[in-house]
């Protein structure tokens, strides 16, 4: 798999979950998560990672204390994802 293969892959891992908290009315969600559905799918449509404005943003909250597991599994797959485009593609953190 390539490089920009893996990163389409893993944005759309991180969509389809976060399309699952967002849907899921038995659990609190934030608009601002639903947001960052939206500009999630937006940055991948786009190919943004290909470009200097690749960092995602999230909403500030998310990572901190009191998030669901799944909110925790939707950061940290974030950071990771984050972490290798800049690694291979010396983008964003990596300068």
């Amino acid at each position: 798999m390539s490089t920009e293969e893996y990163i389409q892959h893993m944005l759309q891992a991180i969509i389809e979950k976060l399309q699952i908290i967002v849907n899921d009315r038995s659990k609190q969600s934030f608009g601002s998560l639903e947001y960052l559905l939206n500009h999630m799918i937006e940055y991948r449509n786009r190919k943004q990672y290909m470009s200097n404005e690749w960092h995602i943003n999230t909403p500030r909250w998310l990572g901190e204390y009191g998030n669901t597991p799944e909110e925790e599994e939707v950061c940290s797959e974030i950071h990771s994802l984050q972490l290798y485009i800049a690694e291979k593609l010396k983008g964003g953190w990596g300068k």
